[in-house]
């Protein structure tokens, strides 16, 4: 039984009917920051362009994963776009810099000129390997995926409280059903499941905008700190503000003033952006950067998977399959990502 189906919840169902078991997702459908996000697949992050030890073989894995979902619900989610990514100071370009001489930087930066339209002030670098996802056409076809399929069950628009979880000898009931396991996928809401709100969550407040535009923008994502994703040469999705301190999903008029006003700024020329959609929405980030995966210390029933912030659709798909692999074949989860490792903050 999985509860939630955002990205986490979707993508860890689909690998595990993928492997043969049977599956009953409960889904409220509210509030859902994978409903709102732009789905970046971005490989090299940060003021100091940092490529994490296992960003390689997941932009491999996500980018077969999701094509594997393309071909079989006749979709496309998975874009491949290149990327700008502007300097914010001279600090930032020299870190930039020292990385292109890297050898395993090499597939993911390379030097390029600005072009003429772009206003910067100290230049910037080309990106490969970028992309975006989906999420919302990825989504709602799963949702008609699992509705359709004979090992799912999609129970829709129903409040999951884990106060009505009763134990078995052989597994857990929830009102008339049973499962082996449930395994809880709620983003930020984790914050308010008393099962594992111990757990180092760090939700992250975020806003972002659709727009259209009247002239045409060349296909490159453009990132500088905040980011403009072209959907088509006159559409684009603008964002995202970053507010730790905002625990809940809140549309904010300075939000959207500022996000528009970070787009114009990017160009020499101006672009009359007409806002279309303002989103708003919380990550699921974690203070260590990892996602929390694993069992419940004293329920070995209860499990969690969330905690994949900014970077879900890059780093789902890899640790779905882990999950899949761990609740039919045994195997162990992996250790980076192990909620075994605040085993001493439960009470």
């Amino acid at each position: 039984m999985i509860i939630g189906q955002g990205l986490a919840g979707s993508l860890l169902a689909w690998s595990l009917l993928q492997a043969g078991a049977s599956v009953c997702i409960v889904s409220e459908q509210t509030d859902c920051a994978s409903r709102v996000a732009a789905g970046l697949i971005n490989p090299v992050t940060g003021q100091r362009f940092v490529l994490a030890a296992l960003t390689p073989a997941m932009l491999v894995w996500c980018k077969s994963f999701y094509q594997d979902i393309e071909t079989k619900l006749h979709i496309q989610v998975f874009h491949e776009q290149g990327m700008l990514r502007l300097y914010n100071s001279e600090k930032e370009r020299l870190n930039g810099e020292k990385r292109l001489i890297q050898d395993n930087y090499q597939p993911f930066l390379s030097a390029t000129d600005i072009p003429e339209h772009i206003a910067t002030e100290h230049s910037g670098i080309k990106q490969h390997q970028t992309a975006w996802l989906d999420t919302n056409l990825l989504l709602d076809r799963l949702t008609e995926y699992f509705n359709e399929h004979p090992s799912a069950r999609f129970i829709q628009d129903q409040h999951f409280s884990p106060n009505d979880i009763i134990q078995t000898g052989d597994g857990v009931q929830w009102h008339s059903f049973t499962a082996k396991q449930i395994v809880f996928c709620e983003g930020y809401k984790l914050k308010d499941n008393p099962l594992f709100s111990w757990l180092p969550l760090q939700p992250a407040h975020g806003e972002i905008v659709t727009c259209k535009t009247s002239n045409p923008l060349a296909s490159d994502i453009i990132n500088k700190s905040k980011w403009l994703l072209p959907t088509d040469s006159h559409h684009c999705k603008i964002g995202a503000t970053y507010e730790p301190s905002i625990q809940e999903p809140t549309l904010q008029a300075s939000s959207k003033r500022d996000l528009l006003s970070f787009a114009q700024q990017l160009f020499k020329t101006e672009q009359n952006f007409n806002c279309m959609e303002h989103q708003a929405g919380v990550r699921p980030a974690t203070k260590d950067k990892q996602p929390f995966i694993g069992f419940h210390p004293l329920y070995p029933n209860l499990l969690v998977f969330n905690g994949f912030g900014s970077r879900g659709s890059l780093m789902i798909p890899w640790y779905a399959h882990a999950l899949s692999n761990t609740l039919v074949l045994n195997a162990p989860i992996p250790e980076e990502a192990n909620i075994s490792r605040f085993k001493s903050l439960c009470v």
